[in-house]
């Protein structure tokens, strides 16, 4: 399955050093990114009886309300003292618990940016705003990549993102590292705003731990990248305002390595006379004008 993937000039770097830049999620222009809604579900005789048989699944809680001066003595104490204050202060025990629910959410995604890098690809390779938005406005490329090539031993998930007009609801009292809780991760990080459509998003997680690493340098934060090999870009696109310099770094490159990129298909875009629409025409290295 081949998807695209849309890049500036710099996009040349892929093909040279062989390498795909793996990102964390709070790095992206949405700030929505990984940010869902917990929803909270715990009945009052339910929550008593994990008081007693269960006590730690409350640890989280009890640090939450000592955050907010809530509580300020020890976490047994908490536990002995929960069913009674439970009982009488319920209403307001679940106030505060969606309101730190409601913060807790928000710091998903930075939270989860510590550890997570996610490569985005897409299902259209004629998208106008995305030309636009990541390919120096029709200067730069898209690479088009067979997905089963790209190395998924150090993947964690992939799979096509859904759009939806509310966040994707979760769980919060999941045991981790259950199959619910595992579900429950795959569907936040493969949900974004109905506002994002037009993108068909293809995603492919991978733990930052795995990857190539590049010090940070003055004003920019520490770079993770992937290996490819040459039989994962199988079609190179040159967009409607590529220079012919441009055109000729991307010919040369290839002819170079005829043996690393001889299978690639060569395209570029053209503006549809009459329609609003782009169209890829097959492009030869000697006529790339």
């Amino acid at each position: 399955m081949v998807y695209y993937k849309y890049a500036g000039v710099s996009g040349f770097n892929i093909l040279e050093d062989l390498r795909l830049k793996i990102t964390p999620p709070n790095e992206f222009n949405d700030p929505f990114e990984i940010t869902p809604h917990s929803i909270f579900r715990r009945p009052l005789p339910q929550m008593i009886e994990e008081a007693r048989t269960k006590p730690e699944i409350f640890r989280g809680t009890y640090d939450d309300m000592k955050r907010a001066g809530v509580y300020t003595d020890s976490f047994d104490r908490f536990i002995a003292e929960l069913p009674k204050a439970l009982a009488h202060h319920y209403v307001a025990y679940r106030k505060l618990s969606k309101k730190e629910l409601a913060k807790r959410d928000t710091r998903t995604l930075d939270n989860v940016s510590q550890k997570i890098g996610i490569l985005c690809l897409s299902k259209p390779a004629t998208s106008i705003p995305m030309w636009s938005y990541y390919a120096d406005h029709h200067r730069g490329v898209v690479f088009g990549f067979d997905v089963n090539k790209i190395s998924s031993r150090v993947s964690w998930q992939s799979g096509l993102v859904k759009y939806r007009k509310r966040r994707a609801l979760v769980n919060p009292y999941l045991p981790p590292k259950s199959d619910a809780w595992r579900k429950q991760g795959f569907k936040m990080f493969f949900t974004k705003s109905i506002e994002w459509k037009h993108e068909q998003e293809y995603r492919r997680v991978f733990p930052l731990s795995e990857l190539i690493s590049q010090a940070p340098q003055a004003g920019n934060g520490k770079k993770y990248f992937l290996h490819l090999t040459g039989d994962a870009i199988r079609e190179i696109i040159i967009g409607c305002r590529a220079s012919d310099e441009f055109k000729d770094q991307i010919c040369q490159e290839l002819q170079r390595r005829k043996k690393t990129f001889g299978h690639i298909q060569l395209f570029r875009c053209e503006r549809h006379t009459s329609k609003f629409e782009l169209k890829i025409i097959p492009m030869t290295c000697n006529q790339n004008t």
